[in-house]
């Protein structure tokens, strides 16, 4: 009877040291109430009106159709809104993000969503496959973890970070004066 007491202690204490390390189980930003991934923010910029922002938003958007395969959605100077759809591609791989970037005077807010992922045909080896198929990222977030799903999390986050920081730079882009540059 000792022995069943002092087994049924040790589980319960083990049990309770458990629950006091919370499990993470994605490294991306989850909503709490859509339970999506969204990357978001709202950042300051001095002595900046909606007009140089918007411009500065559409020189990025216009940046990202060069370097990578972006698809600039809709652009409105009224409300200061520009949307991009920007997609990095990593060999027959290919990662798709909704990106859009809202400006008022002094601040702008960017807000990445509606990521996608594709995925070749030759993953699913023994299965009938037509070609590529593409999900949302939900759907590897919400997988049992594995290293493949933690090196697709940390592919998709370190791509989300890069258009974030490629965006923070050119929206705090200030205007060289022409007398500076004559010298």
């Amino acid at each position: 009877m000792k022995v069943l007491l002092i087994l049924w202690l040790a589980l319960l204490g083990s049990a309770a040291s458990a629950q006091q390390v919370p499990y993470t189980f994605s490294i991306l930003p989850l909503d709490n109430a859509t339970h999506k991934v969204v990357y978001t923010a709202v950042v300051p910029v001095a002595d900046a009106s909606k007009d140089q922002l918007f411009s500065r938003a559409q020189e990025w958007s216009a940046q990202q159709v060069r370097d990578y395969k972006a698809t600039e959605l809709r652009n409105n100077q009224e409300v200061g809104v520009v949307r991009t759809r920007i997609t990095r591609k990593k060999g027959q791989e290919a990662y798709t993000y909704a990106v859009s970037v809202s400006v008022k005077d002094g601040f702008y807010k960017y807000l990445i969503t509606n990521i996608l992922y594709t995925e070749p045909d030759y993953l699913r080896v023994g299965k009938y496959s037509t070609g590529p198929t593409t999900t949302s990222i939900e759907k590897i977030v919400y997988t049992r973890p594995s290293k493949y799903r933690d090196q697709k999390l940390t592919e998709v986050d370190a791509h989300a970070k890069k258009i974030i920081n490629d965006l923070i730079q050119t929206m705090l882009h200030k205007p060289t004066d022409d007398l500076a540059t004559q010298w």
